[in-house]
């Protein structure tokens, strides 16, 4: 999943990539009685991506190496739970007890991005960052 900052003009938010329509779900009330399961559980914000094809240009030790950007894990039920502490005032968010959108329950597969992090020299913005700027991008846009 890629979170962003809607930087682009947008008739309405009905016109969002399908990473950024599961917060837009999530703020607009739509998991109120059901969070919807993650189905990929890594993210990266759009911001750090961008900075990543920038570095793998000026860092001379990225050349020709391959780099998995990633973040680290998320689920749709941490989003929720960010949204709701960050906007507590919004109406129909889901509750501590709002059943689906968490890991499973034999977990998830492991990533590396170590390389990512040692030569492009990225430290990644947390999720809780990247989620409350993407709903404020939203808040800007009439949500």
């Amino acid at each position: 999943m890629l979170t962003e900052r809607q930087v682009h003009y947008l008739n309405s938010l009905d016109s969002l990539n399908t990473s950024n329509q599961r917060i837009r779900d999530i703020y607009q009330g739509k998991a109120k009685e059901q969070i919807p399961e993650t189905g990929t559980f890594l993210w990266v914000d759009v911001r750090d991506l961008a900075l990543c094809h920038v570095k793998a240009i000026e860092v001379e030790a990225a050349a020709n190496k391959r780099f998995f950007v990633t973040a680290g894990h998320f689920s749709n039920k941490e989003i929720a739970q960010i949204i709701k502490k960050e906007y507590p005032q919004t109406q129909g968010l889901p509750s501590e007890s709002t059943e689906g959108g968490d890991y499973p329950k034999d977990g998830v597969y492991s990533y590396d991005n170590s390389r990512t992090k040692d030569v492009l020299g990225i430290q990644f913005k947390s999720l809780h960052d990247s989620i409350k700027d993407t709903v404020k991008s939203f808040q800007s846009v009439g949500a």
